[in-house]
């Protein structure tokens, strides 16, 4: 038994197992206790404003704390081997970049259950920090991690830096865009801000004024979206990579050039005998 445990949380997992179970699973754990714990919150939960962790606060939500810290804790030992598995299969492709992809995602789950400890042990400490610091450092090494992830889809298209192209097009356009989106809205939000405060731009001002009344202002929205996108990532990564590693192409070392032989490298019998 420890040693299947062992199997299944390096990424010795199939793809089957993992469309079929463990992310189903992880999606009904996770919303499911979002959700009921969402129902039973003082003053009722509005996704768009308040933030996750005060669904998983003893102090905010003390009736239903419970079902979501269980629910998150379950889903992250769910999609742990998830880690493993995109390292497996790039690993073909450049084992350093492999080793960071699957050390990032491996990692950052585990900072998570660190985030949701130090929430609960935070009031016996006398801190406020602790969990936001936690959770603040699982999201920084997951995004880590997606960026080796985007590297070696990058290495893998270069004919020029050895690339075989193993990886689908499929692949490499979700991971690029589920990259790619949650850094350009917040950074295009935050240069109209600075515009309006900084430059004097009357059009930013009114931008930046009517973002105020959307939930595009609030930073639960961007809580929620990085975790759908989080889950959209897993599950791509599941369907698009290759259903088992890729075995890595031997580097054959190129011929040595040799130039045109002369007359004089020709046996002696042969050039008398063309005479």
């Amino acid at each position: 038994m420890p040693h299947t445990i062992k199997n299944l949380y390096t990424g010795s997992v199939s793809r089957t197992a993992l469309l079929t179970t463990f992310l189903p699973l992880s999606y009904v754990v996770f919303f499911g206790s979002m959700m009921a714990a969402a129902a039973v919150y003082p003053g009722g939960y509005v996704w768009s404003k308040d933030v996750i962790s005060i669904l998983i606060s003893p102090r905010r939500n003390p009736e239903g704390y419970w079902l979501p810290a269980c629910g998150l804790a379950v889903t992250v030992l769910l999609v742990w081997p998830i880690g493993g598995y995109v390292e497996q299969r790039l690993r073909a492709i450049s084992p350093r970049l492999a080793r960071g992809a699957g050390l990032g995602i491996s990692l950052s789950f585990f900072m998570l259950l660190l985030s949701l400890l130090a929430q609960h042990i935070q009031p016996l400490l006398g801190v406020k920090w602790l969990h936001e610091l936690t959770a603040r450092a699982a999201a920084a090494i997951f995004a880590c991690g997606l960026v080796c992830c985007i590297a070696a889809t990058v290495k893998d298209r270069l004919r020029s830096l050895g690339g075989q192209r193993s990886l689908g097009n499929a692949l490499t356009l979700s991971w690029a865009l589920l990259t790619l989106l949650p850094i350009v809205c917040p950074v295009v939000i935050g240069v109209l801000i600075l515009l309006a405060k900084h430059a004097d731009q009357a059009w930013a001002e009114n931008l930046r004024q009517s973002f105020r009344h959307t939930p595009l202002w609030h930073l639960a929205f961007w809580e929620w979206i990085g975790t759908c996108n989080i889950f959209a990532f897993l599950t791509v990564s599941v369907l698009f990579l290759p259903r088992a590693a890729v075995a890595q192409m031997p580097r054959l070392d190129p011929l040595p050039v040799t130039g045109e032989k002369s007359e004089e490298s020709f046996p002696r019998e042969v050039t008398e005998d063309a005479g």
